[in-house]
């Protein structure tokens, strides 16, 4: 809740003067019941038309104050509720742009989504709700209780009775549904997490024909979250028929003491009628307060999920300097020294990657080869420091990777990924990603040495071409050469091609490699294709997270068994 009381800070104003309003207009509601009492008592009763006019437009004019009271409080109220959701969304968002791929890999991508949106949203609903009925409702409570205490001390100890009963109700059910509110959450994350799954993989979910177990398996979910749901509605469901039960036996009895004390002369009609229209109020305040419990209740929850990623630190931290960037001396490029890493960051000793070391001097070709599972995107990822090491070091230009701020590191060092990934807009937009002031030459330079000009000149619109989401209406080849392309602007000091030519023909992958080699970078290239790597100034072997073997090719192909192997089974 500290976290809700931060962002509403901002709006302490909205806060005060909307439940300020809404405490005038309730004050004017009570009213109404004694005014009408004096008119049957007066003006009825006497015969007195004027009395009844003048008292009528009285009550006319507070009903038409109440509502633009109403109307103000229920301004600020939105004001306020759709600023602090904007707030919280605006943090959560630049809160998981920070997290490295371990915070990532423990939310899920689905979570993150649902916390966004659905958890944010039910915050914004509880905030307006709170400040529409948070004073008004208990101003009624309070205020019909005291005026029928003054129309009649008796008649109120109805009221006293019937305050014990409604709270035991109300305790017992947020105690019964915080649980289920929970647990509905946690449910819908994984709706949406199945959900995203058969979007983006519906290719491959209909050429294997599996529409029909897919569906099971949402269906599956869904009626894991069905049943949750259908657990809080009956308890939900539950709550007014009570209070109505009890509000109505108050009535009853409101009435029925009521007429005894008529008929001896103790009470009139009129202070029946206003009794009677205190317990509608009460009534309609008990409702209320029953909607903002089973509110609070539900934003509990939201507010818990939101407030566990902000309270996230990052494993990653950006805690390094460029000051000293320009000016250091280094021998080797990027070196590891004895690096083990796991990724659930604990020092268990199950490493996926053990004992690791070597490295890697200015404008060498590295070659990186093993099999599935050896470690070699994860050993790209430590490079680029997605991930920290659990022992050892790794570092670039002589200094501890930490130490360089993760902006100017990702300056210097560029990685296409397993991956390949374009965002909806123009080419020409996507290939700005990495330097937004790149020129339209620049672009078609990197283009060029890429293998990709050669199909985007074609296009009629070139540069401007539209990129669908997720690059749909570009072929996979075409996407890996793009995403080369754009790994490739600014001119990166190391380029990091992870598996990123898979998809390219041989021809087209000899060409690239032969355009890369041009270049004044230092390369690592990350292959399942001993032929990609086959004349890499230094190849490394790696199989489940051990280096094997490490050497030209030549020198492998007689010391290191494994590469010999990978390297015969391609050839031949």
């Amino acid at each position: 809740m500290k976290m809700l009381f931060k962002f509403l800070k901002k709006y302490k104003w909205y806060m005060v003067i909307g439940p300020f309003f809404k405490l005038v207009e309730a004050i004017l509601e009570l009213f109404n019941p004694l005014i009408v009492a004096h008119i049957i008592e007066v003006g009825i009763d006497g015969g007195d038309v004027n009395y009844i006019i003048k008292f009528g437009i009285l009550i006319l004019v507070f009903n038409v104050l109440g509502f633009g009271f109403s109307l103000i409080g229920q301004k600020c109220a939105s004001l306020a509720s759709v600023g602090v959701a904007t707030d919280i969304r605006n943090n959560l968002f630049q809160k998981v742009s920070t997290f490295s791929h371990s915070e990532l890999d423990k939310f899920g991508t689905a979570s993150l989504v649902n916390r966004l949106t659905n958890d944010v949203m039910q915050v914004e609903n509880a905030i307006s709700i709170f400040m529409r009925l948070i004073v008004r409702v208990p101003c009624l409570l309070i205020g019909a209780f005291v005026l029928s205490l003054i129309i009649n001390s008796k008649m109120s100890l109805i009221f006293l009775v019937l305050t014990p009963i409604m709270t035991i109700i109300l305790v017992v059910y947020m105690k019964k549904t915080t649980p289920y509110f929970k647990q509905t959450r946690e449910k819908l994350d994984k709706i949406s997490r199945v959900t995203k799954e058969n979007l983006s993989g519906t290719r491959v979910i209909r050429a294997f024909n599996k529409q029909a177990d897919e569906q099971k398996r949402f269906e599956a979910a869904s009626a894991d979250y069905t049943k949750t749901s259908i657990r809080v509605s009956k308890l939900t469901a539950m709550l007014n028929p009570l209070i109505y039960l009890v509000v109505d036996a108050a009535t009853i009895a409101l009435l029925y003491i009521g007429g005894i004390q008529i008929n001896i002369g103790g009470m009139t009609q009129a202070n029946i009628i206003a009794l009677v229209d205190y317990v509608a109020i009460i009534t309609i305040s008990l409702l209320l307060l029953s909607q903002i419990i089973a509110f609070f209740v539900r934003t509990t929850a939201s507010i818990h999920r939101i407030d566990e990623v902000l309270n996230t630190e990052p494993t990653i931290q950006d805690k390094g300097n460029t000051k000293w960037f320009k000016k250091l001396n280094y021998d080797a490029l990027m070196e590891f020294k004895n690096i083990s890493f796991n990724y659930t960051m604990d020092d268990n000793n199950i490493y996926f990657i053990k004992d690791l070391s070597f490295k890697i001097f200015p404008h060498q070709t590295i070659g990186i080869i093993g099999g599935t599972g050896s470690g070699k995107t994860t050993l790209a990822s430590l490079m680029t420091r997605f991930y920290d090491v659990n022992k050892g070091e790794i570092l670039y230009k002589g200094k501890n990777i930490k130490e360089f701020s993760l902006e100017q590191l990702r300056h210097e060092i560029s990685i296409v990924q397993q991956r390949s990934t374009l965002f909806s807009g123009s080419l020409r937009d996507n290939m700005k990603l990495r330097d937004e002031n790149a020129s339209d030459e620049e672009i078609i330079e990197a283009l060029k040495i890429s293998q990709a000009w050669q199909f985007v000149s074609e296009w009629s619109n070139g540069l401007d071409y539209q990129i669908m989401a997720g690059g749909k209406n570009v072929s996979g080849g075409q996407m890996q050469r793009l995403t080369i392309a754009r790994a490739l602007i600014d001119k990166p000091e190391l380029l990091i091609l992870d598996d990123s030519s898979s998809a390219l023909d041989f021809l087209t992958d000899y060409n690239l490699r032969k355009a890369l080699k041009k270049l004044d970078t230092t390369l690592v290239f990350i292959s399942q294709r001993a032929t990609s790597i086959k004349t890499a100034d230094l190849i490394i072997v790696l199989d489940n997270g051990d280096v094997v073997g490490m050497g030209k090719h030549n020198e492998l192909m007689k010391n290191c068994e494994i590469y010999k192997e990978i390297y015969e089974s391609q050839s031949k």
